[in-house]
């Protein structure tokens, strides 16, 4: 609150070694939870105190269970159900506890990108100072456990949703065929759109996710969300189907559009 009602020209040197900081503390903390999660995940019981350490540390060496690494924390936070093939041995509870410990993780990267950003920034000039205090008035506004693939997102991209983005996306997934119009600059195409791709892939598995983006748009689009999606480790598929309306219908083109569809929703 103190840094939103500042002038921007009075946000100064104070503000940064503050940032410097915090990004210390942070970036601690964020490097003490990846040792502990990686450790979890592939510790074996010493002097094979379990009888299936013997076992699990042979299956490990032939490469039939993984070694996880750090790439394998964001896959994790979304397919929690994937944390015992790393880890036979953890328990139900003890997976859950590494869910969460995940999902901490995640909000830490967050946070240390946020305050590398604020770091960077010079406050000596009032444009800087003014980005300053829009980085510090962004929080997040929701809930972690139920959008775990929006914070691998945030993560991957080293950005943070705006409250003003997430209140957009939110709107149409409350209220599905509910139209918006937004002003250029705010995010539609490089975060509002892969906030509800990622949110339907995750949510109903019945469904196909379907984007209409004019053609003059398209590659740009596509180029991007092929970047931040197919490229991700969460790996969603696109799948691209150009159509004109000039395009005559008839049975044989629906039954190809069809088959295409059912292509989509059998490879998820």
């Amino acid at each position: 609150d103190t840094h939103i009602k500042t002038k921007p020209e009075h946000v100064g040197m104070h503000d940064k070694n503050t940032f410097r900081m915090l990004y210390g503390r942070v970036s601690d903390l964020r490097e003490k939870a990846q040792e502990y999660l990686l450790e979890t995940l592939n510790q074996i019981p010493d002097n094979y105190d379990h009888w299936h350490a013997a076992g699990l540390e042979i299956l490990r060496v032939a490469n039939i269970i993984p070694t996880a690494v750090t790439s394998d924390l964001l896959v994790l936070s979304c397919y929690h159900n994937k944390i015992h093939d790393f880890n036979p041995l953890l328990t139900h509870s003890s997976c859950q506890n590494v869910h969460n410990g995940l999902l901490l993780w995640l909000q830490l990267c967050v946070m240390e990108d946020k305050l590398k950003r604020l770091i960077k920034l010079d406050a000596n000039t009032t444009s800087n100072a003014k980005g300053i205090i829009k980085e510090l008035k962004a929080k997040r506004m929701w809930d972690p456990v139920a959008h775990p693939s929006w914070l691998v997102f945030e993560v991957e991209r080293m950005i943070q949703i705006r409250p003003e983005q997430y209140a957009v996306a939110q709107h149409l997934i409350d209220k599905p065929g509910h139209v918006i119009q937004l002003n250029m600059g705010l995010g539609k195409t490089r975060v509002i759109l892969p906030m509800l791709v990622l949110h339907w892939s995750f949510g109903a598995h019945d469904v196909v996710t379907r984007l209409n983006i004019l053609s003059t748009l398209f590659m740009e689009a596509y180029d991007y969300l092929h970047n931040c999606l197919c490229a991700s480790t969460l790996g969603i598929k696109l799948y691209t189907m150009p159509f004109c309306r000039d395009v005559e219908l008839d049975r044989e083109r629906i039954e190809i559009m069809k088959q295409m569809f059912d292509q989509c929703k059998l490879e998820g």
